[in-house]
């Protein structure tokens, strides 16, 4: 997709995204804090408290647990949908105030739906650092109550993966940075664009891999890593530990992180072959809905007349429509591109275009459906 049309994207249905990789950026503050939630799980949520930027500031956070009805509760209590939690810090003091909502929840669109529901706030709780806020007000709108805890968010759990890199111009490293998330660094050594990569997760060294992540070029920008610049991404810490006097203790099991494949610009590749293939066809796939999305958006950018969100309506119903299946002509030029590749490889990774092309164009969409809602 042309960067006009990415450009006028972002104009039009706020989908831009702020920054990417090799791009300097400004340090936001360190946060301090964060809230500490004990519910039906052995392992307590966190959620990061961000630096205040003013002597009295709130945040929200949404509850991602399931919401647990009290065992008596009484049958004409309409059951809220979602909860909320509200931390306003004042000096040395959290003031904490449940949120619950009422009515459908949009699972796919969870937060966005959620704003439009029916809300109503509970009665707020002072508490201190590292103090346990409990709220017996939830047991009148039909809910076990759950315990809160303002803590420091520095990194807690003794998680550290070992890392190693089987390609020879892309390194891999670990930070630990809180209590939830660690982040995980490639730089790109080489004098090439990389347009995809695949990291392996495994739980001991040489034994099966347990889950895989990585990132591949799509929604019209240039690349993943640029030449001799670095790319970041967050990743949550297992949770994994026991309670020692009723309180958790972190001991998560080892992980090894193995760097296995990277796809470059140029269309050369190093480490894992078949996993480069199949990198290409994603990036391919990727790339050739975003010029079927492109052919569609333009002629209704370029309207006169019509209000903005009579646009977005339009553009979410023409994607909609749009084929994501990959012709004979798509497969043909797949193969012209990357002829570089043993052709059995191509082979064997066709199939990964067609799902590029469906979770772009499900991307796009999704975007669209979601600025509707407000």
């Amino acid at each position: 997709m042309s960067r006009r049309v990415v450009g006028s994207l972002c104009l039009l249905a706020f989908v831009c995204v702020s920054a990417r990789s090799g791009v300097a950026q400004t340090p936001a503050p360190q946060a301090r804090f964060a809230v500490e939630i004990l519910g039906e799980s052995l392992y307590p949520l966190y959620a990061t408290i961000p630096a205040a930027t003013s002597q009295n500031s709130c945040s929200t956070f949404n509850y991602q647990g399931r919401l647990r009805r009290v065992t008596n509760a009484n049958a004409g209590i309409e059951q809220p949908s979602g909860l909320e939690i509200e931390v306003c810090v004042q000096g040395d003091t959290f003031l904490i105030t449940p949120i619950v909502f009422y009515g459908e929840v949009n699972q796919p669109l969870w937060f966005t739906s959620l704003q439009k529901l029916r809300r109503q706030a509970l009665a707020a709780h002072a508490g201190k650092l590292n103090e346990s806020v409990v709220f017996p007000e939830m047991e009148e709108v039909g809910l076990e109550p759950i315990t809160i805890r303002i803590v420091t968010n520095e990194p807690r759990s003794p998680y550290r993966p070992v890392t190693r890199s089987e390609v020879s111009s892309v390194l891999i490293d670990y930070t630990p940075v809180d209590r939830r998330e660690g982040m995980i660094t490639l730089r790109n050594l080489s004098g090439k664009a990389v347009d995809a990569f695949r990291i392996g997760r495994f739980q001991e060294e040489g034994s099966r891999e347990e889950s895989g992540i990585g990132s591949y070029k799509s929604n019209g920008f240039s690349s993943v890593i640029a030449p001799g610049a670095s790319h970041q991404m967050h990743i949550g810490i297992p949770r994994s530990g026991r309670m020692v006097n009723g309180v958790f203790v972190e001991a998560p099991k080892p992980q090894y992180m193995v760097l296995q494949s990277v796809l470059f610009a140029d269309g050369s590749y190093e480490g894992d072959e078949q996993m480069a293939a199949k990198m290409a066809a994603k990036v391919f796939g990727a790339q050739a809905q975003l010029v079927r999305i492109e052919r569609v958006v333009e002629p209704i950018l370029a309207e006169k007349g019509p209000d903005d969100l009579a646009k977005i309506e339009r553009i979410h119903a023409a994607i909609q429509q749009l084929s994501t299946q990959a012709g004979p002509e798509t497969i043909a030029q797949f193969h012209t591109q990357y002829a570089n590749f043993p052709a059995a490889m191509l082979l064997n990774a066709e199939s990964n275009i067609g799902s590029a092309m469906k979770e772009e164009n499900e991307s796009m969409d999704g975007q669209f459906e979601e600025n509707e809602l407000f």
